[in-house]
């Protein structure tokens, strides 16, 4: 029988059985192997951190059905229309984590050769981070900075690093998550509150601060600290998904440096850049070795230990970065 992790209610996860959907004849049916938790946007649902008017209020209730949004899968079985793919072939979902799938093949990217299973896991929180990378126009000489070295904010500096960009800085208050950055691609790292680093920030780019700052918090107090440490006439990309986007206010930093603020998130299909347009690219770096996810996976677990998992991303959020859910281990039928 198809296991599915669901929110019953509010910080509460369990394991259930459900039963698919029939198969069309433009989707495949799939038996999921991994499954990459999105930490922040999860762990927002579950806990119901968010305003009643804002987009999660609109989109989330209890029970809570959707409770993943990134995964691979081994084709079991093609719709007659869907010639691209065939059983065997190995392919990335945005799907919620279940064992098994009925998804439009048309919805899916098939993982080429050479790609680890697992780190092709990332391809959904790659993807979300293309916004920004594609917004701000990362490239060659670029002065930015990164607040968040989290999941998304990892991406983020690997996106930067392989467009180029001279000085990428991150902010962070945990060594593992600025090892981490390091490792991806970082050029300068300030553990602490951006408050606390806001002279040694400002300094940077020839004493002129960054022109370019991605904040992936989605925090009010940060937002706030974004817009004082930007450079004269700067950019400020808004990556993380707040909760609470009425607190996230202007101050006298916007006019006075002239700045401009752009919001991004994973939906935004821009300029060709589709689901499947940003998953060949970011396998194709993957696959080069140019995009670098040694280590980010730190924890794993079976499905039904998914309320430990889920338990450990919200009371040890500095301990994790990637945590996966093993399905292939678990072998359901």
């Amino acid at each position: 029988m198809p296991k599915r992790i669901i929110f019953p209610q509010k910080g509460q996860v369990i394991l259930e059985d459900f039963s698919l959907p029939s198969m069309g004849a433009g989707d495949i049916r799939v038996r999921t192997l991994y499954s990459l938790m999105s930490i922040g946007t999860e762990t927002i649902v579950l806990q119901q951190k968010y305003a009643p008017d804002t987009h999660f209020a609109k989109m989330f209730s209890f029970p809570q059905l959707k409770t993943g949004v990134q995964a691979v899968a081994e084709v079991q079985a093609v719709g007659k229309n869907v010639s691209e793919f065939q059983p065997g072939d190995h392919i990335y979902m945005r799907k919620a984590h279940g064992s098994h799938q009925v998804i439009p093949a048309a919805n899916c990217s098939l993982i080429p050769e050479g790609v680890d299973l697992k780190s092709a896991c990332w391809a959904g929180l790659a993807k979300t981070a293309f916004r920004a990378a594609w917004a701000g126009r990362f490239e060659l000489g670029q002065q930015l900075l990164i607040i968040g070295a989290g999941p998304v904010g990892q991406m983020a500096v690997r996106w930067a690093a392989v467009s180029g960009v001279q000085m990428i800085a991150v902010v962070d208050l945990c060594d593992e998550r600025l090892k981490h950055a390091e490792n991806g691609g970082a050029t300068r790292l300030f553990k602490g509150q951006v408050s606390q680093k806001l002279e040694e920030i400002r300094a940077l780019n020839s004493g002129n601060g960054p022109s370019l700052v991605v904040d992936v918090t989605g925090n009010a107090d940060v937002f706030k600290q974004a817009l004082a440490a930007t450079g004269r006439f700067g950019k400020v990309i808004l990556l993380g998904d707040s909760g609470y986007p009425a607190e996230q206010c202007l101050n006298s930093d916007v006019m006075m440096k002239g700045l401009t603020i752009q919001a991004t998130h994973d939906s935004h299909d821009r300029d060709g850049w589709t689901q499947r347009r940003v998953d060949e690219l970011f396998f194709n770096l993957v696959r080069r070795n140019q995009f670098s996810l040694s280590s980010l996976i730190t924890h794993e677990f079976l499905p039904i230990d998914c309320q430990q998992a889920y338990d450990l991303a919200n009371q040890h959020r500095d301990q994790t970065m990637g945590i996966l859910f093993d399905w292939h281990q678990a072998n359901y039928a």
